[in-house]
């Protein structure tokens, strides 16, 4: 992938100021061995999910609540005799509370009298009118219950005197009840007692009335959104991301549906319109290709659009497949994201996958889907050049190449130098890898270095890159591509793409052997003497130890070593095919590099030969070409 000689038959020459373009990448490009991004599985808000009316019930929870109402009215009680009195008596509050007194007219609490003149327990009467005994409430603020103190200046609590004259304890009756007193004999409790004071009655809490009210709110904008959703379709697309299929396929989810529901019927309404364009590429349909764009996407997604079909017609494309990955909706709810994965076959129907990738949003609209935003990946080995460049193309029976319009007259001579790469670089395949087609691109300086997110540097004169699991691509720059310089690249490059197709791992280890058939393709049986790389050679023979295994080159290396040891590994190649016959070796070749077994155990099986005496005998054949 190095310059190749002015003269044809040896090779490249090496132009002024060349550097070598492992400063800025090398070898064969391959971008699987990252391994292509995927957009992340991330759960964004839902378009189907309704509104929490979250909003009325913080504003309920945040206002204050009612204010209590007025304390009742204090118990009343009758003035205090004086404690120094003779008949004063100390009445002390009852550990527990007094049972409430019989139903009116059943009966009366049987009770001992106290003493005449003794005292009695104190009676409290209802307040007039009210019906009901007051309720003790606590005194405010104190989270206690009153405690009723001694009138001013008498030290004891307070009794109720028997009334006038009647030599009994009065019988107290709540206003209204229609019931008798019933009395005894003899002077005893009164019937009725009023109650031990009790606990106050609970502060109303709106909150709960607020939250009920909340909750029948919820219900109302459920059923009235699901009214709604019948009626206007427009609204059921907005809620569920489509309608019903228009073609009879998957059905709508329906609102509510979960999200992998969701997914599912997105995906399959992506996938129709992908079908539809499919079929609008293959037949020649510019509009049909362009009706899944929808209405209100930007022009420059109909005019990319645009460009990708009017390239892929031009490089004659055959077959078309075009996967979508698991669309996610977007952060507004209102589009799905998903990524397209394109494969494109030229002149023939048959060929590898080389998924081109870009980035896309649609929108779903009844049961339709509609391309809102579509943008190449710019991410090795994306974009392909039929996705970001106006091309043009000529096609022969094991080739396309394709270039810009302004260098169209190099077609036909670029096409006729890549047929016969192709007939030799065919000899390199392995059995049932054969390229279908060999795609060249020609990059103009303006193209160079941006198609495939690849960074060559000015002075590559071309490179292999894998665009697919069993499939490579070659780009050739514009400056290395006259008569002389062509043909050697051509036949270096497609080696590449024909022995390397069907490659799982990359083995930088092997450098030497994958770059050095390249080499041994680029020479085609051309004398050796002719090598225009033995200067190099020369120049690293006076340090060389003999290792013929070279790794990938340093980044950091001189470019006359990077230049030796490409030569070092073409020498190589070129004296195990010459001693055991090229078959022989493309063998050998295909059990290293794609089977992984190593050069020790397989040269005794392939050449009869350990491998150790072998690469003395390699390094003994090139000292003496160097010399």
């Amino acid at each position: 992938m190095h310059p190749e000689d002015a003269n044809d038959a040896a090779g490249p020459a090496l132009p002024a100021g060349w550097q070598p373009f492992e400063d800025t990448g090398t070898g064969p490009v391959d971008p699987w061995a990252e391994g292509g991004a995927e957009l992340p599985d991330r759960h964004l808000p839902l378009d189907h999910e309704d509104p929490t009316p979250s909003a009325v019930i913080m504003a309920a929870q945040s206002a204050p609540p009612p204010p209590d109402e007025p304390p009742t009215a204090p118990i009343t009680v009758a003035p205090l005799p004086d404690r120094t009195a003779s008949d004063a008596t100390t009445v002390l509050p009852p550990a527990s509370p007094p049972a409430a007194a019989p139903p009116p007219g059943t009966g009366t609490w049987p009770a001992a009298q106290p003493p005449h003149g003794s005292g009695a327990w104190p009676v409290v009467h209802p307040q007039h009118g009210s019906g009901a005994w007051p309720v003790v409430h606590p005194q405010h603020g104190s989270g206690a219950w009153p405690v009723v103190h001694p009138q001013h200046g008498s030290g004891a609590w307070p009794v109720v005197q028997p009334q006038r004259g009647s030599g009994a304890w009065p019988v107290v009756q709540p206003h209204g009840t229609g019931a008798q007193p019933v009395v005894s004999g003899v002077p005893g409790y009164p019937q009725q007692v009023p109650s031990w004071p009790v606990a106050p009655p609970p502060r109303r809490r709106w909150g709960r009335l607020i939250v009920l009210l909340a909750v029948l709110l919820v219900v109302a904008c459920l059923v009235a959104g699901g009214t709604a959703v019948l009626v206007f379709p427009w609204l059921r697309d907005r809620v569920t991301g489509g309608g019903t299929a228009p073609d009879g396929s998957a059905p709508s989810p329906g609102f509510g549906a979960s999200l992998p529901d969701r997914q599912a019927w997105i995906k399959d309404r992506i996938g129709a319109a992908l079908g539809a364009q499919q079929k609008a590429l293959l037949s020649g349909d510019e509009q049909g290709y362009l009706a899944v764009v929808d209405p209100a996407a930007e022009v420059k997604v109909r005019d990319g659009l645009r460009r990708q079909f009017r390239s892929l017609r031009a490089m004659q494309v055959a077959a078309w497949t075009e996967q979508p990955t698991h669309p996610l909706p977007a952060p507004d709810g209102q589009v799905w994201i998903t990524e397209l994965r394109s494969t494109p076959c030229f002149v023939t129907p048959i060929c590898s996958s080389a998924p081109a990738r870009a980035a896309t949003r649609w929108r779903i609209a009844d049961g339709r889907a509609l391309l809102r935003e579509w943008a190449p990946v710019q991410v090795q080995p994306s974009p392909h050049p039929w996705q970001v460049a106006e091309l043009v193309a000529v096609a022969g029976p094991r080739t396309v190449v394709a270039t810009t319009p302004e260098h169209e007259d190099r077609l036909a001579r670029l096409l006729t130098e890549a047929e016969k790469a192709a007939k030799v670089a065919d000899r390199f395949a392995r059995p049932g890898k054969l390229p279908p087609r060999y795609v060249v691109y020609h990059a103009g300086d303006g193209a160079w270095g941006t198609w495939f997110s690849w960074k060559p540097g000015q002075h590559v004169s071309g490179g292999a890159v894998r665009v697919g699991p069993e499939r490579w691509e070659i780009v050739l720059n514009e400056r290395d591509s006259g008569p002389a310089m062509a043909g050697g690249v051509l036949r270096h490059e497609l080696a590449h793409a024909a022995s390397l197709a069907g490659l799982s791992d990359d083995d930088d280890k092997l450098w030497w052997l994958q770059e050095g058939l390249a080499e041994y393709a680029g020479l085609n049986g051309r004398r050796v003497r002719d090598y225009l790389r033995l200067t190099e050679i020369r120049r690293l023979m006076k340090q060389w130890d003999g290792d013929v295994e070279s790794a990938l080159p340093p980044r950091d290396a001189p470019a006359w070593q990077v230049v030796a040891r490409y030569g070092v590994s073409g020498l190589t190649v070129r004296y195990l095919a010459d001693r055991f016959g090229e078959a022989k070796f493309v063998d050998f070749f295909h059990r290293v590099v794609h089977d992984g077994k190593s050069v020790t155990e397989v040269s005794p099986q392939v050449f009869g030969v350990a491998w150790g005496a072998l690469e003395r005998d390699c390094a003994a054949y090139i000292r003496r070409t160097a010399a």
